[in-house]
């Protein structure tokens, strides 16, 4: 009986789902994270390029507002639900605050809200 005990047959039958589990669990992390950082990073573009278009002369903070949610509807269509605004500070710096929704479970699980902005001098106030 102690040798039946003591034997290692079968082990790998037992190890391989357990383990399998654990590399699946970290590549779907992996996955998770680079989407999060993606999202992130285009949303940072947008509002940076959304304040240099409303920096521009002849420019409204509006139009740069716009021009942040054009170029997220035409990356990530309405799955986002992103609103940019616009303000102009007594400095002439012009910010563009993007408000967006993320999902945080793959494509379509619950969503987790995310803000960032971008900044731009105006070039009348130079």
């Amino acid at each position: 009986m102690r040798e039946r005990l003591a034997a290692e047959d079968g082990v790998a039958v037992a190890e391989f789902p357990m383990v399998a589990v654990l590399i699946v669990m970290i590549a779907l992390l992996i996955i998770q994270a680079a989407l999060i950082m993606h999202t992130r990073n285009t949303l940072v573009d947008a509002a940076v390029q959304g304040a240099h278009h409303a920096a521009l002369m002849g420019a409204t903070p509006q139009d740069g507002a716009d021009r942040a949610e054009q170029l997220l509807g035409a990356r990530f269509g309405e799955a986002l639900d992103a609103e940019a605004t616009a303000v102009v500070d007594d400095d002439g710096t012009i910010t563009v605050h993007i408000d967006a929704r993320l999902p945080l479970i793959g494509l379509f699980g619950p969503s987790g809200a995310m803000s960032v902005e971008g900044r731009a001098r105006d070039e009348a106030a130079w």
